[in-house]
């Protein structure tokens, strides 16, 4: 019997327990998204909004706060309400904070935004200068960074840069973002052990000075995928992307002047399994470098930015450098001058005999003569192509027809290989 006692003791406090557990959580409001954006007249001014935030006493947290100040003119009195009310929001246990404020150089971000224990999900821009990272710096769960338009330059010695990658143990994602006005002084070293996922984007060209070009390395050996659209960097000492499964590239070519060295970028992209260029240039530079393209043993997908009147060199060089290549996908087909004829930069298509390509998409196509001759020595060519699939611009359906009745007639290596038109308004198969 003082068993059975015992028993229904411990049952009765594990449920006194529970309804104590669902009272606590009652005395916990979470408020999903909390934002201020001057764009939105309903807003109000930001001391309102700041000091509405601070007005409240009772227990919330926050689960995403977003502020926008692209326009204010700030001064310290600001800078000290703008660092208030981020305090306020830390404490609230915020997951996902973004910041795109428009400050000056002499404006700080409180420590406390680098030594959140909280938050998943970081966007700083778009004018932050960081220059000073406290060496408690620690943001155990943050998986997501974004820095856009942020600029590194470290008064204390080191890097910036570095020491922030580093204090985040868990860091998945990183996303930077950059104009040619910001370079930054940093130790040029993209470096961790964990990262998953790296984009970098500069989102113009004009005005580059030669702090632009200097060297990059890149140390992420988890790295899966790598979207990268910059200058040409003078080298690449350190590319260390043994984990890679899909890159991105998108390159410019400058030829007067320029000192650069991509060979160690391309001979790091070998173990890639989906490879796009976003660029002609990017084709040009691998075939400048051509004696660096490494043998791409994982490589099933590759996809190329292509325009009628640009050669296609590297492509006998990329097909053969790539034997177990399933999908090819291109843009505009390539012919010379007279249509009727290939370029010699094709050889004849002859290097496709050896190709175990399996789809086929090329995604401009006029269905003109000197494409339907380019489309008919593919056909003639490729012994293991089971798909052609072709996105078509005509939108008049007598156009439409002819380029259907056009591809019917081709003669195909393989029998298995079918062919699919595609147009902007409808679907049509052959």
């Amino acid at each position: 019997m003082s068993e059975i006692v015992r028993v229904q003791e411990i049952i009765s406090k594990l449920w006194n327990l529970k309804i104590a557990s669902k009272n606590c959580l009652n005395l916990v409001t979470i408020i999903s998204t909390v934002a201020y954006d001057p764009s939105f007249e309903t807003n109000g001014s930001f001391k309102d909004f700041v000091s509405r935030l601070l007005a409240r006493r009772d227990s919330y947290r926050i689960r995403r706060f977003s502020l926008k100040l692209r326009s204010m003119e700030f001064d310290s009195a600001k800078y000290n309400l703008v660092n208030d009310c981020l305090r306020n929001v830390l404490i609230r246990g915020v997951l996902d904070l973004e910041l795109d404020i428009n400050v000056d150089e002499d404006y700080t971000l409180p420590c406390e935004v680098f030594t959140c224990k909280k938050v998943v999900k970081l966007k700083l821009g778009s004018a932050f200068v960081i220059d000073n990272i406290p060496k408690n710096a620690l943001l155990p769960a943050l998986k997501t960074l974004f820095l856009d338009k942020v600029r590194f330059n470290d008064k204390s010695g080191g890097c910036a840069f570095a020491r922030l990658v580093s204090a985040c143990p868990v860091l998945e994602e990183l996303f930077i973002y950059r104009n040619n006005r910001e370079d930054w002084e940093w130790s040029r070293i993209v470096s961790s052990q964990i990262l998953k996922r790296l984009t970098i984007r500069r989102q113009d060209w004009g005005d580059l000075d030669g702090s632009s070009y200097e060297s990059i390395s890149f140390d992420t050996p988890s790295l899966e995928y790598f979207e990268y659209f910059d200058v040409l960097r003078d080298e690449y000492p350190v590319v260390n992307l043994k984990s890679l499964v899909e890159a991105k590239l998108e390159l410019p070519l400058f030829m007067v002047g320029d000192t650069y060295d991509v060979r160690n970028l391309i001979k790091g992209l070998k173990n890639v399994q989906i490879l796009s260029f976003g660029a002609l240039d990017t084709m040009q530079l691998f075939y400048i470098f051509r004696e660096a393209v490494p043998v791409f043993e994982n490589l099933f997908h590759l996809s190329l930015t292509t325009e009628a009147a640009f050669c296609w060199d590297v492509l006998p060089i990329l097909l053969e450098k790539s034997p177990n290549l399933e999908t090819l996908t291109i843009g505009a087909l390539h012919y010379s001058t007279q249509e009727d004829t290939v370029c010699e930069c094709l050889k004849g298509y002859s290097f496709l005999s050896s190709c175990h390509i399996e789809v086929l998409r090329i995604t401009q196509f006029e269905g003109d003569i000197g494409e339907m001759v380019q489309i008919k020595h593919i056909l003639e060519k490729l012994p293991s192509l089971e798909l052609l699939e072709i996105h078509g611009q005509a939108r008049r359906d007598d156009e439409k027809l002819q380029i259907m009745l056009d591809l019917l007639m081709l003669e195909r290596a393989s029998s298995e290989c079918k062919v699919q038109v595609k147009f902007p308004v409808c679907f049509a198969s052959a």
